[in-house]
């Protein structure tokens, strides 16, 4: 198989396109629309009536943002992820909730219920009376307008589901470049950091998570009394149902669930293998 071919423009010149509002408006209506659309339609949705005017700034859109065919115009890939942006309030919006009750108690102390706040652009969960227990996390702040306060903490725990997924995928959350992994061991329990050269982005996870969300664990799950399609992403990783075994590069897992347990191993790379149920004699042939 050949190398792909890519070429890279100047980031400053491809931003610099995006510095007009007439332009932003261009890419909003193709967004909204139904593309590929005539010259004269996308004209009359932005309302600009100077033709002259409304062909120069999207001919300056025209290849980067836009992709100009037989049909009419339409949004390339960029254009998509600008507006994606744009709608999510990644540049725009500055959104900040104060400590509130989630109807979930604390999966290390099981005292309190914990709460959620938010604030410069991370979402945070925490318990107000053990202090131990926490974490956090980067979500759209446009996002947040679209829940009821009592509807955030499944949004929150969805979000968080699709974030350990692209992770274990082996994609940064951040630029979707791929990810270096490795186990970090902080006394505590350990933990796969994940990290990408090409923007520099950072995360952090428990090591068993990607084994917790493996598909044999989900169903060991379901079999032992636990719905993990409705039990909260941070009541799964709860550390008093799981043991770690670190040896030597990789970490094997026991969870605990309804007097039963499952076993595996976890690399560096969230790759899991060698998965062992105590109530089934032999895991099926390939579904490791």
């Amino acid at each position: 198989m050949s190398d792909p071919a890519i070429e890279h423009e100047p980031p400053e010149e491809v931003f610099g396109l995006l510095g007009n509002r007439l332009r932003v408006d261009i890419l909003r209506a193709l967004a909204d629309g139904d593309p590929p659309m005539v010259f004269s339609t996308l004209r009359d949705t932005v309302e600009e009536r100077d033709s002259g005017r409304f062909n120069y700034h999207l001919r300056k859109l025209v290849g980067t943002f836009v992709r100009e065919t037989d049909a009419g115009y339409e949004l390339t890939l960029a254009g998509r992820r600008v507006v994606g942006a744009l709608v999510a309030g990644t540049y725009t919006a500055d959104a900040t909730l104060s400590e509130t009750d989630v109807d979930d108690p604390c999966p290390e102390c099981e005292t309190a219920p914990i709460t959620a706040s938010y604030a410069d652009d991370v979402a945070r969960l925490a318990c107000p009376h053990c202090e131990a227990w926490q974490i956090a996390f980067t979500f759209p702040p446009g996002t947040l307008a679209q829940y009821a306060t009592d509807e955030l903490p499944g949004a929150l725990d969805r979000w968080l589901r699709t974030l350990f997924e692209q992770l274990t995928a082996g994609f940064c959350d951040n630029c979707a470049g791929r990810l270096d992994s490795e186990f970090v061991d902080d006394g505590d329990s350990p933990q796969l950091v994940w990290g990408c050269d090409r923007c520099g982005s950072q995360s952090r996870t428990a090591a068993a998570t990607p084994f917790v969300f493996h598909p044999a664990v989900q169903g060991f799950l379901y079999d032992n009394g636990v719905d993990p399609t409705t039990t909260s992403s941070w009541r799964l990783l709860a550390a008093g149902n799981i043991d770690y075994d670190i040896d030597d590069g990789s970490v094997g897992v026991t969870y605990r669930a309804g007097g039963a347990s499952i076993q595996g191993t976890v690399e560096a790379d969230g790759s899991v293998h060698s998965i062992e149920r105590s109530d089934r004699k032999e895991y099926p042939s390939g579904c490791e």
